[in-house]
């Protein structure tokens, strides 16, 4: 009999079979199907919730870090730790301190009270009036959490009646600018911003969330009480492996769960680490009561399909098992095969079509191994990372040389959990790096590029990525072939070279030439828009003196001091570069009025002529120089036109008297004097001299 005639009579006798099967076989397989997308789903909320807690927590951390980092922050606190201080309001950083703590709060609806504390307990500023000038006596313990990793503390209650529920502390150090610790600044949060997001979390009826601190106490939303994981009946059972999520060992996991009983009911714990904060999110799920609802929800169907599977079964067995089995085989091998299964043949029976098909399909099975063992050696033994996305079955291939470099671990081989979605990638490199991703799984045949991604040691290195698209006969899109390469020595050693060829060695800062190419580049630019330019030469006030007093050291610490100052004055409006011995030049970008740039200098003559603390003599030396300023397409076409310009107006400096600034010779004046952006009036083409003596008139 022809396999025709074989399949049609199995197919025949069998064609209610498969469905009845199905139907019985997989019956358990959706209950497992379910409660395993239940789980997924669950972990997913869970770590969904825990990033956002994260990020709410980060925010706290920038906000805080901004604040005592602040100028006035750091000279107050240092002001405090001399003898004899006592808080005034009349103080300008009491002031300025107190309004940024009062902003703060209204930022942030959490945030309870902000207080400012100096290193021997005082309060020296509060958003609670009644607060400065007291002294705490636990200051010692908001000292050490200040100086723990995150700052953040564990969870209190907070005492009061109508609202209590549970705060936490945030601490952060104040330091001053050789980095000694001055206070800190100490905030009390409520929780009802993180029960918020505990509200969000969309789960089912038997799933209960919670927030367990680094030092194990539970909350659950709605807030009902706070307790210690220990003394929490609903968690008994789960000790070991929520003291392992408390003090992680090295291998654990950042999400995991643990199926444990209570002694009456058989629950499953999923837990998801708040990064920042040595918190953890737990969810809870009572999944006896799980199970038993999806059993129930099947039950008629399992009842059916097996009446029906026994009636057809029973009269169609023999003539399956018979007819179908070669079919079965090639099916069976075929799974296997896809499953990862290399040593699978199919046994050939005598000499029908069967065994033809069979021994065409060893062949290309046997094709296929060698193959693939060839493809999988050289991709083992190459130092740079294979990838192979198949687009058909929206996977991710990667050599096993990746766990060595990277430290991201997919959950499963989708292209969705793989590296090319959640790899992390340097924030200045994501856009372009989601781009090519777009591009090579879209319209493009090919990408190259070059991105930071973090390494299994926490650091940033330099990767590049190639990968091409493979098509089928149709022309259609099969695979993308790729290679990661591990580029890091190469670049950083190309970008140390531009280093040294663009900046200054002393000072850090633009060389003569780098400064004077960027210069050129700012002034073709600004012939196509409307904002202000400006360049100011800067000349040290008897410089000679440092070196010939104190010796060169002291001088070289000069120079970076007055490096260190423009750098910064400029560094988000322009850029700066040493000109040579002991003269500075920088471009202000971006201006709004003439005037702003005679504030800007005078703003670097004061920081100057406050000095700093000399390491090479232990001295305060103050420093003192004459600054130049010439707006660019008044005083020149040219960089070098503009330069001289600068240089000039420094030089009318030099012979009224030094340490002050003067504007070249332009039509600035009229607008200056107006303080009208540029523009808005007629320039005179006058030249005149303006000393930082009539800065506060312009």
């Amino acid at each position: 009999m022809k396999v025709k005639l074989k399949l049609a009579l199995a197919f025949l006798l069998m064609a209610l079979a498969p469905v009845i099967i199905l139907n019985a076989v997989f019956s358990g397989s959706i209950k497992d199907a379910y409660i395993s997308l239940m789980a997924t789903n669950t972990k997913n909320i869970i770590s969904n919730q825990a990033e956002s807690i994260n990020l709410y927590l980060e925010d706290i951390g920038s906000s805080t870090k901004e604040i005592a980092s602040s100028d006035s922050m750091r000279r107050y606190t240092q002001e405090s730790n001399d003898p004899g201080f006592s808080v005034s309001e009349d103080n300008e950083d009491f002031q300025t301190i107190k309004t940024r703590l009062t902003n703060l709060t209204a930022y942030n609806k959490s945030l309870m009270k902000v207080m400012v504390i100096n290193n021997s307990g005082l309060i020296i500023a509060s958003t609670e009036d009644s607060d400065v000038g007291e002294t705490m006596s636990n200051y010692n313990g908001f000292f050490a959490l200040a100086m723990d990793g995150s700052g953040i503390s564990s969870f209190n209650m907070s005492g009061e009646k109508d609202n209590n529920m549970p705060v936490f502390f945030v601490a952060k150090s104040v330091f001053s600018y050789d980095n000694e610790r001055q206070g800190i600044i100490y905030e009390l949060y409520d929780t009802e911003y993180i029960q918020r997001y505990m509200n969000n979390a969309q789960l089912d009826k038997y799933t209960v969330i919670s927030l367990m601190d680094s030092s194990g106490n539970i909350f659950e939303y709605p807030f009902k009480t706070l307790k210690g994981y220990t003394e929490n009946k609903t968690y008994s059972g789960a000790n070991d492996f929520l003291r392992d999520a408390i003090n992680p060992s090295g291998s654990s996991k950042y999400d995991e769960s643990y199926d444990f009983s209570d002694g009456k009911n058989k629950r499953t714990i999923f837990k998801y680490s708040v990064s920042s904060s040595g918190w953890t999110m737990l969810a809870l799920t009572d999944k006896l009561s799980f199970e038993q609802q999806v059993y129930k929800s099947t039950r008629l169907m399992r009842t059916v399909t097996f009446v029906v599977a026994v009636m057809v079964c029973v009269g169609a067995f023999l003539f399956m098992h018979f007819f179908t089995r070669p079919i079965y085989e090639i099916l069976q091998i075929s799974r296997q095969k896809e499953n990862g299964k290399s040593d699978v043949k199919f046994r050939v029976r005598g000499n029908d079509e069967f065994s033809m098909m069979g021994r065409a399909f060893n062949k290309i099975l046997d094709d296929m191994y060698e193959s693939e063992q060839r493809y999988r050696s050289i991709a083992e033994m190459s130092n740079n990372i294979i990838f192979e996305i198949n687009l058909k079955k929206n996977t991710v291939f990667v050599s096993k040389n990746f766990d060595k470099k990277f430290s991201f671990r997919p959950t499963d081989n989708s292209i969705q959990e793989s590296f090319l979605y959640k790899m992390r990638i340097h924030k200045d490199d994501q856009e372009k790096f989601a781009n090519d991703v777009d591009r090579i799984l879209g319209p493009a045949n090919s990408i190259q590029g070059e991105y930071r991604v973090k390494s299994i040691y926490g650091d940033f290195i330099w990767v590049m990525i190639k990968a091409n698209k493979f098509l089928n006969r149709d022309e259609v899109p099969t695979k993308v072939i790729g290679v990661i390469l591990d580029i890091d020595r190469e670049k950083k050693s190309e970008m140390h070279l531009i280093q040294r060829a663009n900046y200054d060695a002393l000072t850090q800062i633009y060389k003569r030439e780098t400064f004077i190419e960027a210069l050129s580049a700012e002034i073709d630019a600004s012939m196509h828009k409307s904002s202000l330019s400006a360049v100011m030469f800067f000349d040290l006030d008897d410089f000679k003196h440092f070196n010939d007093e104190y010796g060169h050291a002291c001088g070289d610490e000069v120079l970076k001091f007055v490096a260190d100052t423009i750098n910064e004055i400029s560094f988000d409006r322009g850029f700066a570069g040493r000109f040579g011995g002991d003269e500075f030049v920088a471009c202000l970008t971006n201006l709004t009025l003439y005037g702003d740039a005679g504030k800007i200098a005078q703003e670097v003559i004061d920081i100057l002529g406050k000095g700093f603390i000399s390491e090479s003599t232990g001295m305060k030396l103050e420093v003192h120089c004459s600054i130049g300023i010439a707006f660019v397409k008044e005083s020149g076409k040219t960089a070098e036109e503009v330069i001289s310009a600068a240089d000039g107006a420094m030089y009318d400096i030099k012979k009224h008297g030094k340490s002050a600034f003067a504007y070249a010779k332009s039509g600035a004046q009229a607008s200056l004097e107006a303080g009208l952006a540029p523009g808005t009036s007629k320039i005179d083409s006058d030249v005149e001299l303006f000393a930082a003596d009539s800065e506060e008139g312009a």
